[in-house]
């Protein structure tokens, strides 16, 4: 039996746009998948993930003042700006109604004096019950103070990680935990806020107490805080340095 082979045909092209057409149906949707989950994973980092947001050091500042009205006696030459004072000293003595007997004033701090109010022998050396007469403040910062921005995308509670790390002289970071939380929103302090910014702005504040005996910051001072929401435990009492 003779056997008659065919030649085979060649094959047609297929043309561009019908390939093009196949690629879009058989790849369009992988990418779009791909796309959507990045955008899911990136949003859900961003919810649940560090959050990192400026913090401002505070100290304490207190006021002397006079328990009566009176003129202010001659202090002693130590007594000027910037001096530093122990708690309990003497900082000044007010002339009341007894002139033979001047009250002394003392420094309900220790500290360093930053403002003076009212200077004896001046014009206005007469001072009333409670008025101001100079201003002591601590010789370091006690909390930082900080501000979570709206929409909140959590809730901040007392033992939640922080990592503080100062911004010039040093690149030590430090860990410390969230110590309280306001119950309300409050306008956010202008150091605060992105630079240009003058309209008024609400956040969530956040405290931290206990800061490292190592952290050396100035009153005012801002640092970048980093919060990590999953990671809460009981408040610690002493925080140690981050590693790096």
């Amino acid at each position: 039996m003779k056997h008659i082979f065919m030649d085979e045909q060649p094959k047609i092209p297929t043309p561009s746009p019908v390939l093009l057409r196949e690629l879009n149906y058989t790849y369009t949707p992988v990418v779009a998948f791909v796309i959507v989950a990045i955008i899911a994973l990136v949003l859900w980092t961003k919810r649940l993930g560090p959050t990192t947001l400026l913090a401002e050091a505070e100290t304490i500042d207190a006021i002397v003042s006079s328990p009566q009205p009176g003129v202010l006696a001659e202090a002693s030459k130590d007594i000027r700006i910037f001096s530093k004072v122990a708690s309990g000293q003497i900082v000044t003595r007010v002339v009341g109604a007894d002139p033979k007997n001047p009250i002394p004033l003392t420094a309900p701090i220790e500290g360093i004096i930053t403002k003076i109010h009212r200077y004896p022998g001046d014009t206005n050396a007469v001072v009333a019950a409670g008025e101001p007469i100079m201003t002591i403040t601590a010789p370091r910062p006690d909390r930082l103070i900080a501000f979570l921005r709206q929409p909140l995308t959590f809730d901040p509670k007392p033992g939640m990680k922080v990592v503080i790390r100062p911004r010039a002289r040093s690149r030590k970071t430090f860990e410390a935990t969230i110590d309280k939380v306001s119950p309300q929103l409050a306008p956010i302090r202008g150091a605060l806020l992105p630079p240009g910014q003058t309209r008024v702005e609400l956040g969530l504040p956040i405290i931290i107490e206990k800061l490292p005996a190592d952290l050396a910051l100035y009153a005012g001072e801002i640092v970048d805080l980093t919060i990590y929401p999953n990671d809460v435990s009981a408040p610690s009492s002493a925080p140690t340095p981050a590693a790096k």
